[in-house]
């Protein structure tokens, strides 16, 4: 059989006498890892640093570090936009506070994110949320139980054993949980029945009657003059106030019991009851409020809450009807000689706490005539101011911690609204840490005691001379300036226990951030040859002393510079940088204290003596200068 032959190819042409040009060689493609490692930026997202060597809230120094739970992580992103990468921490302070809403206002808030964290961001956002099972409150992770109800595990089942709930609901530990998540957070009933998958109207039953019972077998026991005896607030007295106002040589059995008053706010809707509208409506807040009435002792131990009060009575109305009865409660429970730490508004009310024999201590008024306190009077208000900040503290303790008294109260609920703030306040005292004395607080008391009776002379020489209207003998120049190496450099304590207290220390930096606004430069004036240097040597001592003098804005008016003045030692006998400092004073209205100083001193010092010589030091909030439309004139 004969094989077919396949066709033969052609035999190849011959071969050019050039080879043929190559093929244009392929696009080069990038480089993988620059495509990686591109952030990519999303503008209504943001990020915390992705670093475990600090907490994500700026300016945070604790030292004690945790990782976010991934349930935080995902409400941030769900409700905030705002992701926590893998190796951010958080100190305990925050992880407890329930602030979490601030993270995305930080200015270091970040909107670049990697490939790996927006998968991350997209894993945890497709988690399953937790559910809740508080009938078993035991086998629930303690930051959970915490976040949502304020309370840690343990304190949960402490206060439930104290509520006799069992026979009262169905669910009982589930019912009480709802009614702190209420108060903790001040969800809408809506969506609490909702979360927990119950009609509303059960779950509004099982409110009220969780409140009936912390009214009657928690409330009366943790706040109200009977939970406590007037010794118990004896020995509540911190040994500031201790200082400041009792006598030394007075026993603890004739010691005197110290209370702080003062009334605070709860913002109610307005109503179609004309009545009740006129009797809310502030015409201080331009708002409906009702006003609740705080007494505490030093330590923050709440003693009673009154009210509610309407908004058209002043605090010393509310305090002159309380004192008014010689045979009501409170005229019974304290006695002659203790004392009351109020504020300004409590001016009307003096006269009769006075006849009552009890030791009355407020910030002084200005005389008539006058713009400044006199060094007395502002040496006096800053003694009291030392120890009343307690309740302003108790105060933010309601709004932090119980949001439902943060925003508008609804109508329908006002029936209750007391009987919820009162059971806040037994909280409070049942759970809260008190506060403690200070680490530094026989050095404060020392420092206070030593220049209670101190005259100005610094703000008497600026008077004589009148300084405030001479420039020709001061020099500008900016505050980093090698000429000034010569102030003294003060730590951070320091500057704590100069201004006795933290307030003014914290409030220097947004005071420094409104003096470099303009040019970026901290301008100090400076008087290197002070003419009469001599009084101020006999008068405050020192070797050569060296005059600053700076124009700081202040902080409620546009328009208004306050002249600061502050005399130091150039070449001093010690090492002690608040020896160094002989003198200072402001035009402000407490610019003439030497117990402390006012906020616009502090604000040079904090610059001069600590913040130039740290880094990073940035004006706080800066993204908010170009948030505004400016209208040029």
């Amino acid at each position: 059989m004969a094989i077919p032959q396949l066709p033969s190819e052609p035999a190849p042409a011959s071969a050019p006498t050039s080879a043929p040009a190559p093929p244009p060689a392929p696009a080069s493609l990038p480089d993988q890892r620059s495509i990686e490692l591109a952030p990519i930026y999303l503008p209504h997202y943001k990020r915390a640093a992705s670093t475990s060597r600090h907490c994500i809230y700026a300016d945070c120094g604790n030292a004690s570090m945790h990782l976010i739970p991934t349930f935080i992580k995902k409400m941030l992103i769900t409700e905030h936009n705002f992701y926590v990468p893998r190796f951010a921490r958080v100190c305990q302070q925050h992880l407890y506070s329930n602030v979490w809403h601030e993270l995305p206002e930080q200015e270091s808030s970040i909107s670049s994110f990697t490939v790996n964290q927006l998968e991350d961001l997209i894993d945890i956002a497709k988690r399953n949320t937790v559910t809740f099972d508080f009938e078993h409150v035991e086998e629930m992770p303690n930051h959970i139980c915490h976040y949502w109800t304020g309370l840690e595990v343990t304190e949960f089942v402490i206060l439930f054993n104290e509520l006799p709930l069992f026979n009262q609901v169905s669910s009982p530990k589930t019912a009480l949980a709802i009614f702190l998540i209420k108060m903790r957070t001040g969800d809408s009933n809506k969506r609490l029945s909702s979360l927990f998958n119950i009609p509303r109207s059960t779950m509004e039953r099982h409110m009220n009657i969780v409140r009936s019972c912390f009214m009657e077998h928690f409330v009366p026991l943790h706040i109200g003059l009977q939970h406590l005896t007037r010794e118990d607030i004896v020995r509540r007295n911190l040994c500031i106030p201790n200082a400041f106002f009792l006598n030394p040589h007075d026993s603890n059995q004739t010691r005197p019991a110290i209370t702080i008053c003062d009334g605070t706010y709860i913002y109610i809707e307005k109503s179609s009851n004309y009545f009740y509208q006129k009797e809310t409506y502030s015409l201080h807040k331009y708002l409906n409020l009702v006003k609740p009435f705080l007494c505490v002792c030093t330590d923050g131990h709440i003693i009673d809450v009154i009210g509610p009060y309407a908004a058209t009575q002043s605090d010393a109305e509310i305090m002159k009807d309380l004192f008014s009865d010689e045979n009501g409660p409170m005229r019974t429970f304290y006695r002659e000689g203790d004392v009351f730490i109020l504020d300004r508004g409590f001016r009307d009310a003096i006269p009769l706490l006075e006849a009552c024999n009890y030791n009355v201590q407020k910030p002084e008024s200005l005389n008539e005539g006058e713009h400044q306190l006199t060094t007395i009077q502002a040496n006096k208000s800053r003694l009291v101011t030392l120890c009343r900040w307690v309740v302003e503290v108790v105060n933010g303790r309601f709004k932090r911690d119980f949001k439902l008294f943060r925003q508008e109260f609804f109508n329908r609920a006002h029936a209750h609204l007391m009987k919820d703030f009162k059971i806040a306040a037994a909280l409070i005292n049942r759970f809260h840490p008190t506060i403690q004395d200070r680490p530094d607080a026989s050095l404060i008391i020392e420092r206070a005691m030593r220049y209670q009776h101190t005259p100005n002379y610094l703000a008497e020489f600026v008077r004589n001379y009148n300084l405030n209207r001479r420039s020709i003998m001061f020099r500008r120049i900016d505050g980093s300036f090698p000429e000034l190496n010569i102030f003294p450099v003060f730590s951070y304590s320091d500057l704590i226990l100069f201004a006795l207290g933290p307030y003014q220390v914290k409030q220097a930096r947004s005071y420094y951030g409104e003096h470099v606004r303009q040019n970026g430069l901290y301008e100090i004036e400076v008087c290197p040859e002070l003419e009469h240097s001599e009084e101020m040597v006999a008068a405050v001592g020192g070797n050569i002393p060296y005059l600053l003098r700076g124009r700081i804005q202040s902080r409620h008016v546009g328009r208004r510079k306050y002249f600061t003045y502050i005399l130091f030692d150039a070449q001093p006998s010690n090492n002690n940088c608040l020896d160094v400092i002989l003198g200072y004073c402001c035009n402000c209205l407490v610019g003439n204290r030497t117990v402390g100083c006012c906020c616009h001193v502090m604000a040079i010092i904090w610059y001069l003596g600590w913040a130039r010589h740290e880094t990073n030091i940035s004006r706080p909030a800066s993204f908010l200068d170009n948030i505004l439309l400016v209208i040029e004139e």
